[in-house]
């Protein structure tokens, strides 16, 4: 179905042969909106049904506190995955964690 134009009649049934290449492409366009619908809904003979929609992905919300030196710092970040919050756990830095949000509500300390 590549390359589909119309090749016969555009405006009230002239060929395009005398027709400017601007009202060609305005001709194909409109052609190409009803026709090639046509033409493929022929071709098919099942019926296509909506694609379902994605989970929305749920948040890990995380208050993080890491300590370097003699400062304390704490940052709100949030991880989509578990892994990617275990692998941020992980630094020397990081003193404890404190999980805000999750599905059962928990809340968490470490170190």
């Amino acid at each position: 179905m590549k390359n589909l134009y119309n090749k016969g009649k555009y405006r009230s049934f002239e060929y395009a042969k005398h027709l400017r290449p601007f009202l060609k492409r305005i001709g194909n366009k409109k052609w190409r909106k009803t026709e090639k619908l046509e033409i493929e809904n022929q071709l098919n003979d099942f019926v296509r049904f909506q694609k379902a929609r994605k989970k929305k992905q749920f948040k890990i919300w995380v208050k993080i506190t890491t300590e370097d030196n003699v400062r304390k710092y704490s940052e709100y970040k949030n991880f989509y995955s578990e892994k990617s919050f275990q692998d941020s756990i992980k630094r020397n830095s990081v003193t404890h964690f404190f999980i805000l949000k999750n599905k059962k509500n928990e809340n968490k300390n470490n170190r």
